[in-house]
């Protein structure tokens, strides 16, 4: 029997049961092994512990800890969550936490971007420009801790340098890439004067600080994705100021050479604002640009545009069957919903209703898909008044993981 601080997950048809954080969770035929080119379907969802979901940000799903990751702002951590067994296992814990915090954290919220890189070692960007490295490794003396610090500041904002955010990692040249997307200049003055969002470098090996790019005149940055077949890292840039860069203004993707550590292209996906993005087969990129875009990574050539859904802060690529997913406005119902596309042809296959629900991420082995659900100040003071797929299964202004799977039956297929 698990412990009370070990969420349970709860399968669709736990709805005729009572409901319990503790002991393991119901399994199903449908849940081991559906057919993975069948509709989606939520199957159910896995209860946090700590405070309530308010503020969270990048989750990522690594393969060979087969572990769910999430930056728990609200928790001022990184939740980790089994996800073949889909059970809350621990938290790394020492980040800045939510902006509304008591006291608010003075250079930025944390916890950003997260990933793990193969030595099971979490990466994270916090607030104060830092990255932070936890150890996730079960069999270590230090697992769950922050075992190392990185500043990412530079001069030209000095203590003003706020968040490091989202972050990509070359398993190559066994590089981190991460965005620092929303600097001040060093003597910020009242109003603050912006200075450029800048990536940093890092070795995965030393953890020392290797060089910086700048984007003059942008106005942030989001997702950076290291791109093997071409040796590159993309980064989202989602607009600049004064109609500058090479599309007017609009986002694009900056495409980075990791030796020389400079932007040598970019890509134009739309008059739009870029953020998310995830790379597929055949070079198949979906990026978020207004709704999501999935083009060539070799030259950019636009493969489809998606106009069923919004576009999501995250994209993700599961390898386990061939989708795109991604977390936006239905545009049909102007619910929030789990959105499918396939990733070689770019087609739009589905939309699954999840109302609250963010960052989609999903595990191969199972093909199961996570999203975040976050819950809001109102449904915090009032949890009647949760309407999200948590409280679909009782957990009511606390937020939760929601978990999906590929279903015989068609349930919420859109035609």
């Amino acid at each position: 029997m698990a412990s009370k601080t070990t969420a349970c997950f709860f399968l669709v048809l736990a709805l005729v049961l009572t409901l319990s954080i503790a002991g393991h969770p119901a399994q199903n035929r449908e849940a081991r092994g559906p057919d993975a080119k069948a509709p989606l379907k939520l199957i159910g969802v896995i209860a946090i512990p700590g405070n309530p979901i308010q503020s969270s940000d990048i989750a990522w799903v690594d393969s060979g800890t087969k572990r769910f990751y999430l930056s728990d702002r609200s928790n001022f951590g990184i939740d980790i969550i089994d996800a073949e067994n889909n059970l809350f296992v621990g938290r790394v814990t020492g980040f800045a936490g939510p902006g509304n915090a008591t006291p608010p954290p003075p250079n930025g919220q944390g916890p950003n971007g997260v990933l793990v890189t193969p030595g099971k070692k979490v990466w994270a960007g916090d607030g104060n420009s830092t990255v932070q490295v936890g150890d996730v490794d079960p069999s270590s003396p230090s697992y769950l801790k922050i075992i190392k610090s990185i500043s990412t500041a530079i001069p030209e904002c000095g203590s003003h340098c706020d968040r490091a955010d989202e972050i990509g990692y070359d398993d190559a040249d066994h590089l981190i890439l991460v965005a620092n997307n929303q600097p001040l200049t060093a003597n910020s003055a009242n109003p603050p004067t912006r200075s450029n969002p800048y990536a940093t470098f890092i070795s995965a090996e030393s953890y020392q600080v290797l060089g910086h790019v700048s984007f003059e005149g942008a106005t942030g940055l989001e997702q950076p994705l290291w791109v093997p077949e071409l040796h590159r890292f993309f980064i989202t840039v989602p607009a600049y100021r004064n109609k500058g860069g090479s599309n007017g203004g609009n986002g694009e993707i900056a495409v980075i050479d990791p030796k020389s550590m400079k932007v040598e292209k970019t890509l134009k996906p739309g008059d739009c604002h870029s953020s998310g993005e995830a790379l597929g087969p055949s070079h198949h990129v979906l990026v978020t640009c207004g709704g999501p875009v999935v083009l060539n990574a070799s030259d950019g050539t636009i493969i489809s545009r998606i106009t069923q859904i919004g576009g999501g802060d995250e994209d993700w690529y599961n390898p386990g069957d061939g989708r795109f997913y991604f977390t936006a406005e239905d545009k049909s119902t102007s619910v929030d919903s789990l959105g499918v596309v396939d990733a070689q042809s770019g087609m739009w296959l589905q939309n699954v209703p999840d109302p609250g629900g963010r960052q989609a991420v999903a595990l191969a082995e199972n093909n199961h898909i996570f999203t975040p659900v976050r819950a809001t100040p109102a449904t915090v003071k009032d949890p009647s008044t949760d309407n999200t797929t948590c409280a679909q299964f009782g957990f009511k202004g606390t937020g939760c993981i929601a978990v999906f799977a590929h279903s015989h039956d068609g349930t919420n297929q859109r035609k």
